[in-house]
């Protein structure tokens, strides 16, 4: 009776392993990747409903961020010594169970941090159980901002979120109603610069409603991170809900092509139409697509 292999018959079966290994592997990983898109297009889809869910609840979309440090005064110079009367809840600590703003090291979109605590905590607009909506599956190492780990995404803050800290005082949030075509609109995409992540999105112009610096835009691009070749792409999701895949890089002023080689980063549209209401008027680019 015959036991076992001979070498010979090793060396054939390990080198059939290999040649059908060699076959599957690019379709496996063609796979992964594909549901990788398909679950980082399910998550904007649901940040999407949750900062609609947020405007509709708090009269307008959550902040892109509140500067601690700055924004008592600020808002006592605009509005008088009693800052507890605000155009806009949010805008006194007492909406967050704090007497100042100075009792956060940060206060995000995406996520909070008292001072003294060890851990940020998920945004407000973030029901409990949701934070796993807030990376793209395939954005790895995406600690991109005070220590602070669950971003892959960025948010619209030039015109829907706005940032308070940026070189003029910025008006408020905007509301449902200050958004005539949400179908057209983006709110939150695939956030990527040269430096990794970024969890503030930019359009590629100034406009004199966004008088961010030249530093601040070009951090806040998209990372086109699936796909590969022509395929390659950017996921963004809109004010209505729906999801779109981007293809084509923009830098500024309408010009193709990558701010940044190695992360595939840049801008989704060649102006800033797309990106928001107070724009309106700049509305050259709402044809961006394959």
């Amino acid at each position: 009776m015959r036991r076992g292999f001979t070498i010979l018959e090793l060396f054939i079966t390990a080198g059939i392993v290999g040649l059908l290994l060699a076959i599957l592997a690019p379709a496996a990983s063609k796979a992964m990747d594909s549901a990788y898109d398909a679950r980082c297009r399910d998550n904007l889809r649901a940040l999407a409903m949750l900062a609609h869910g947020y405007a509709l609840n708090n009269g307008r979309f959550p902040w892109g961020m509140i500067d601690p440090m700055t924004h008592d005064a600020a808002y006592c110079k605009r509005l008088g010594a009693n800052n507890e009367i605000m155009m806009y809840p949010e805008e006194s600590p007492s909406y967050v169970n704090a007497k100042t703003w100075k009792e956060f090291d940060s206060y995000c979109w995406d996520f909070t941090k008292r001072k003294g605590e060890p851990d940020h905590k998920p945004g407000r607009m973030f029901p409990p159980g949701t934070t796993s909506i807030q990376g793209c599956p395939c954005c790895k190492g995406s600690d991109n901002w005070d220590g602070e780990i669950m971003t892959g995404y960025n948010y619209n803050v030039c015109y829907i979120g706005l940032v308070e800290n940026d070189a003029t005082i910025r008006d408020l949030p905007a509301r449902l109603a200050d958004i005539k075509h949400p179908e057209k609109v983006v709110l939150f995409g695939d956030g990527g610069y040269a430096g990794g992540a970024n969890k503030f999105m930019r359009a590629p112009k100034q406009s004199d409603s966004d008088k961010s610096s030249a530093s601040l835009r070009k951090a806040g691009t998209q990372a086109f991170r699936h796909g590969e070749g022509r395929g390659r792409h950017c996921n963004m999701s809109f004010a209505d809900g729906h999801v779109e895949a981007f293809y084509t890089p923009y830098k500024t002023n309408g010009k193709d092509g990558w701010v940044d080689e190695k992360t595939h980063s840049a801008f989704i549209s060649s102006g800033n139409g797309i990106y928001g209401p107070r724009a309106w008027g700049v509305d050259d680019d709402f044809t961006e697509n394959k």
